[in-house]
């Protein structure tokens, strides 16, 4: 809710949750306490600065004007750490941006004491998308609403033919680990024909296999995870799961602990 209105792309990331699970807690700790003062993180537009994220209990980003000569980003951790370079806009709230941002965060938190503020009805509904009925929990969440310029820019950087208009990522960890990646081809309004939803699949099935391929994805041993990933086209929209069970979640936890133990 203290986020400036109309953000593109705002990602979620309950670390807490991560970190209190039996099966992937404790190399998920390991993994971010390794993270060096000068670390950047893939898609992040920062360093980690110290790690502030080791002792984080949340995290989300979110992008404005992706694609445009005035694109921005912004970060909120839920952290009592010190975060170098950050600004507490509320108790065990810190912001990590452009001043002109954290000014927006800092006028919407001093708002939210008086009188609560609640996110858009739209931007809750399509983060909602990719959740399956009954959960309410997640580790990571995606939610996007991407415009033609953000379209534009998205599908260049990441090599996709299409991009989506509207993205939605669900992904949560207990004994197994499961991603559900919902995405419209087709803008609000515009009813495209079935052609706009196969291409998504496919380019998304390509995503898959190029993840696949990753060298830290294949010494984890879960490359057929994303290979076969089960898609499924309806209208626009494309679904997309991936799912790793309990013993295949436990042989890659392991091989992870093992590549943590040396010394790269």
């Amino acid at each position: 809710p203290l986020l400036p209105d109309d953000a593109q792309v705002v990602v979620e990331l309950d670390l807490a949750r991560l970190r209190a699970n039996a099966v992937v807690g404790p190399v998920v700790t390991r993994a971010l306490a390794r993270l060096s003062g000068d670390s950047h993180l893939p898609g992040l537009p920062f360093a980690t600065m110290g790690s502030p994220l080791a002792a984080a209990d949340a995290f989300v980003i979110a992008a404005y004007g992706v694609g445009t000569a005035s694109a921005a980003s912004v970060a909120v951790l839920a952290t009592h750490g010190d975060v170098p370079g950050g600004v507490q806009i509320a108790p065990g709230l810190v912001a990590i941006g452009p001043d002109g941002w954290i000014g927006q965060l800092e006028a919407r938190a001093a708002i939210a004491e008086r009188s609560p503020l609640a996110a858009p009805d739209e931007l809750l509904r399509l983060r909602a998308h990719a959740a399956p009925a009954g959960r309410d929990t997640a580790v990571l969440r995606v939610t996007a609403r991407l415009p033609f310029d953000a379209r534009v820019a998205v599908a260049r950087d990441t090599g996709l033919p299409t991009a989506p208009a509207r993205l939605s990522v669900w992904a949560d960890v207990e004994d197994d680990f499961a991603v559900v990646v919902d995405a419209d081809a087709a803008d609000p309004g515009d009813r495209e024909s079935k052609d706009a939803a196969l291409r998504l699949a496919t380019a998304l099935r390509g995503v898959f296999r190029s993840l696949a391929d990753d060298p830290l994805v294949r010494a984890l041993g879960v490359p057929n995870s994303l290979v076969d990933a089960r898609l499924i086209a309806k209208g626009t929209w494309v679904r997309a799961i991936v799912a790793i069970g309990p013993d295949h979640l436990a042989r890659a936890v392991k091989r992870a602990s093992e590549l943590l133990g040396g010394a790269s």
